[in-house]
């Protein structure tokens, strides 16, 4: 304990120095020590800490919040045959145990990049513990394509037909994975001649990557967008739906019934990994009314803009809504929009 509060102290030090970046290090590490200890409410004040030394540090209150969340549901994991009994009832005695014995485990820390698009994987992942998320890029913007967890497999397209990687595979949090090597399949070919085609049929059980891209540009292009401008509210959303933490504050950039755009600054571009498939609340006034909005959001996207934003580096942040705003209040938006020129 009196290692932490000689921390805390140092904190203060390189806040009276101005040296905010620091601080901020001091007090995620900080936070990580009381959440391990149960101790939530200093973990929470310290949180808060480091929105109050920079406004705009949304990423690291997204660590903060995500390091507290974790200790606050670490359960034991479940064993990984457990996990995954859908796959092993399908396979025989022998094939289980072959499977199971061909099988290595990697524990990852979180934003570590598991295969990375446009490169080759010759790996098969199963999820045991943790999350992780597929990300697509595409020229300076980075999309959220889907989230994984226990009982979720990756890397299957290039697995079994040696391809480049579509996506890129992020960790969210600290994962435990088991994972195969495509030489394996060479070897089951005498030791497990079914094993193979048994493996693939599972595999087909899911949706496909290259489904849920065209599903996700089939959306971009199916709800007419509008520009607007106007202040946003942003919050962080826990486990539960519910917006925790201190308010920052944005710029809107465009928006549709199922969905929005929006500036924030950043420090660092790596750091915008951190946002995509986060979930966020939202707060904003739409016009003719200006009623305010609320809503929570999914991030699936993120565009990196190199100036024009008070000359600093900068973000669009995009959000899908979890529920849509009427349709004919977006059209009443548009109308008042260009009458007026908002």
């Amino acid at each position: 304990m009196e290692d932490l509060v000689k921390q805390e102290e140092l904190v203060q030090k390189y806040i009276r120095a101005g040296n905010h970046d620091a601080a901020i290090k001091s007090l995620l590490f900080l936070i990580t020590r009381y959440a391990q200890q149960k101790n939530f409410a200093k973990a929470e004040s310290l949180r808060e800490k480091i929105i109050e030394i920079e406004p705009m540090a949304l990423t690291e209150a997204i660590k903060a919040n995500q390091i507290i969340e974790e200790a606050r549901l670490k359960k034991v994991d479940r064993g990984h045959t457990e996990i995954w009994a859908d796959l092993y009832n399908t396979l025989t005695v022998d094939e289980g145990q072959l499977l199971f014995s061909d099988m290595r485990e990697t524990i990852l820390p979180p934003d570590e990049t598991i295969f990375r698009q446009g490169e080759m994987n010759s790996r098969l992942y199963f999820f045991n513990s943790g999350h992780a998320k597929h990300i697509f890029t595409q020229g300076n913007r980075e999309m959220f394509i889907k989230k994984l967890g226990p009982g979720n497999f990756a890397g299957e397209d290039t697995f079994f037909d040696a391809s480049v990687c579509t996506t890129s595979l992020v960790t969210m949090s600290r994962v435990k994975v088991s994972f195969l090597e495509r030489s394996v399949l060479e070897k089951w070919k005498t030791a497990a001649p079914a094993l193979e085609d048994k493996l693939y049929d599972f595999c087909q059980r899911g949706v496909k990557i290259n489904e849920l891209l065209s599903h996700n540009a089939m959306d971009r292009r199916s709800q007419r967008r509008i520009n607007i401008t106007g202040r946003v509210l942003i919050r962080m959303v826990n486990d539960q739906g519910q917006p925790v933490g201190k308010t920052l504050a944005g710029s809107l950039s465009d928006i549709s019934e199922g969905g929005l755009s929006l500036f924030i600054q950043a420090k660092e571009r790596s750091s915008a990994h951190m946002l995509l498939g986060r979930p966020l609340n939202v707060r904003f006034n739409l016009p003719p009314d200006m009623r305010e909005v609320n809503r929570n959001g999914l991030t699936i996207g993120i565009r990196y803009h190199a100036a024009g934003y008070e000359m600093r580096s900068h973000y669009s942040v995009h959000l899908r809504f979890d529920e849509k705003i009427n349709p004919e209040e977006i059209r009443r938006a548009e109308q008042f929009l260009r009458a007026y020129g908002g």
